[in-house]
């Protein structure tokens, strides 16, 4: 099945999906989780992997049981819509698969293998870089506040300064995220944007403003150098059947991006 840009299947009662353009790489691992399940355990009616769950334990340890990986070598970003791009090593990894949080940081990348990089999201935007040159992953949690201060240009960056990549060597997927048609503004975050990043990426319609934050993030790393760029298109205020929508339905609910080397 295909939504958007993303290929999706059913694993074991789980629906996951996967980027078309990251597909090709077999030393990548990674995919993005939908509310989507079909298990024995009944009393999981959908996916859930914030921590706000009080059940979120077996939430990961089903899904990752199922998908055949280790939960502890897991690394959690706090998500503070800041641009902070912190590098994860294995003695950042603790006994407690849900205490590997990196604090005050958007973004994590790695050149471990085995290590898997994990974001949370309800509508904002995620960024998966990988460069098969290095064998280097990364990946950042962008919403509106932070594409304003541009936190996928700095995960590029962080890539190039910590493992000396070659940003036309990086292959970046867009996922699933707000997208241009839904993401409403007040006329005080049109006029931000703007002033950042010119008129073109915001939409005036009716008397109400639209974002497109799916082309800003990739103006901003096609700027410096990013040449493989795909743009899931799934918009996940359109997509609540397989996708949380903060802004759709005011939900605490998350699902993640997982990424990782293998090994």
């Amino acid at each position: 099945m295909q939504i958007g840009n993303y290929i999706c299947k059913e694993i074991y009662g789980i629906t996951i999906c996967k980027s078309r353009l990251l597909l090709q790489f077999r030393e990548l691992n990674h995919f993005v989780t939908t509310r989507k399940v079909r298990l024995e355990d009944k009393k999981i009616k959908e996916l859930d992997l914030s921590f706000n769950n009080e059940d979120f334990d077996k939430h990961y340890k089903v899904l990752f049981e199922k998908l055949g990986l280790s939960l502890n070598k897991l690394v959690f970003t706090n998500q503070v819509h800041g641009n902070n791009i912190e590098y994860v090593s294995e003695e950042m990894l603790t006994n407690k698969y849900y205490e590997n949080i990196i604090k005050e940081t958007d973004g994590l990348i790695t050149d471990v293998k085995g290590i898997y990089l994990v974001t949370k999201y309800a509508d904002c935007v995620p960024i998966i870089a990988y460069d098969p040159i290095k064998n280097v992953v990364g990946v950042a949690h962008s919403g509106w506040r932070g594409t304003l201060i541009e936190t996928p240009k700095h995960l590029i960056i962080k890539m190039v300064n910590k493992f000396g990549s070659d940003p036309s060597n990086i292959f970046v997927s867009i996922g699933p995220s707000i997208g241009p048609e839904s993401f409403e503004v007040g006329k005080d975050v049109a006029e931000k944007f703007v002033l950042k990043f010119g008129g073109n990426y915001v939409i005036e319609k009716h008397g109400k403003f639209y974002i497109n934050l799916w082309q800003i993030v990739e103006k901003q790393i096609a700027e410096i150098g990013v040449r493989n760029i795909e743009v899931s298109m799934i918009d996940t205020f359109k997509n609540i059947g397989y996708f949380y929508s903060y802004r759709k339905e005011k939900t605490p609910k998350r699902f993640a991006v997982v990424v990782g080397l293998v090994e």
